[in-house]
């Protein structure tokens, strides 16, 4: 007796897309690229051009997952991000560092001057969350540098004091944003924000020169 290739596993897994998608419908939510979705396909033999309709029509009826426009998606922001490069490669060059401790965030500019120092206004639940937070206000400033530009893009290469347990593609996609591609290094020794992390004064960048920013990373 052959077994079909859908059935051989001892968890029994459907045999038809639909009945798939239905049964796995929680974890399909959980996916953000159609890489993850065409890979569940291919676990379950869906590769014909029949099978592969079908499953994408039932990822649309029974899941409500929209796997054509996210696809377009995809296209689009792939397009978007190589028209972006292109963009900051005749745009501003920025540095920045950034460090946090459980209670404040600071932003030095390429020099290493103080730019940007102050307490956080709610409380850190961890070292990554208060890094995270801190990178984002690097991004933040930056994007008031490349404004005062007048530049359409550029790069910012953001110095951190830590990267473990940071989420370096949501940090790219939130630069983006703001006409910046992101180039993420880690500085652990010797990193500026990182030293004077602990600075007693508040320091607003709004009263500092960001011109101090428009520094070519080397």
């Amino acid at each position: 007796m052959t077994t079909h290739p859908a059935t051989s596993k001892a968890s029994s897994p459907p045999t038809t897309p639909e009945d798939m998608v239905r049964d796995r419908v929680t974890e399909l939510w959980t996916f953000t690229s159609t890489g993850e979705f065409d890979s569940l396909a291919t676990e379950y033999g869906f590769t014909t051009e029949g099978l592969t309709q079908r499953y994408v029509q039932a990822l649309l009826d029974v899941a409500s997952i929209d796997y054509e426009g996210l696809r377009q998606n995809e296209i689009l922001d792939a397009s978007s991000g190589a028209n972006l490069v292109r963009k900051a490669a005749t745009g501003p060059a920025l540095m920045v560092w950034s460090a946090a401790t459980l209670e404040a965030f600071t932003v030095c500019a390429a020099s290493g001057r103080m730019i940007w120092h102050e307490r956080f206004g709610a409380d850190m639940v961890d070292g990554v969350d208060a890094a995270t937070v801190s990178a984002e206000k690097a991004i933040e400033l930056s994007a008031h540098a490349l404004r005062e530009w007048g530049a359409e893009a550029g790069v910012l290469r953001l110095n951190l004091a830590r990267s473990r347990g940071l989420d370096f593609e949501r940090l790219r996609r939130i630069a983006a944003t703001e006409g910046l591609v992101l180039d993420l290094a880690t500085a652990a020794v010797h990193n500026p924000a990182a030293e004077q992390c602990i600075a007693p004064e508040r320091v607003v960048w709004r009263a500092v020169d960001l011109q101090e920013l428009w520094q070519s990373a080397t």
